[in-house]
């Protein structure tokens, strides 16, 4: 009977702990790390929290910065395809004060501040 409780107790202590993992999302030679939450997101302080999908968009967004200094440094096809994939994804965390027409050569001139991934909370 023992055993049963303790077995009971270890399974509500552990479910109600928030595991952190990092997933990584890579193409050609950039590669870049984000946490995701066992329950979804992480919680800041009372009445703030930042979301798995939110450090997924964060992370796209530092991979396209990182895609667009190598496509300087060698431009190749399939980069900017995946550049503009990244550009043109619906986010749900990060507003785009942009046009969605923009040739991508204004993308790499104002690339710092379009795949800006800095996550503010209020």
């Amino acid at each position: 009977m023992r055993l049963l409780f303790l077995l009971f107790f270890a399974c509500i202590c552990c479910s109600s702990e928030n595991k952190e993992t990092i997933h990584y999302l890579s193409f050609k030679k950039c590669k870049v790390s984000y946490p995701q939450f066992s329950k979804g997101e992480k919680i800041l302080y009372e009445g703030h929290s930042i979301s798995n999908e939110w450090y997924l968009e964060s992370a796209k967004r530092e991979l396209a910065n990182c895609l667009c200094e190598k496509y300087l440094q060698k431009s190749d096809e399939e980069t900017k395809a995946k550049i503009l994939e990244i550009f043109k994804s619906k986010e749900e965390y990060f507003s785009k004060d942009y046009s969605n027409n923009l040739s991508f050569d204004s993308i790499l001139k104002h690339r710092k501040e379009i795949f800006d991934n800095k996550i503010l909370i209020e």
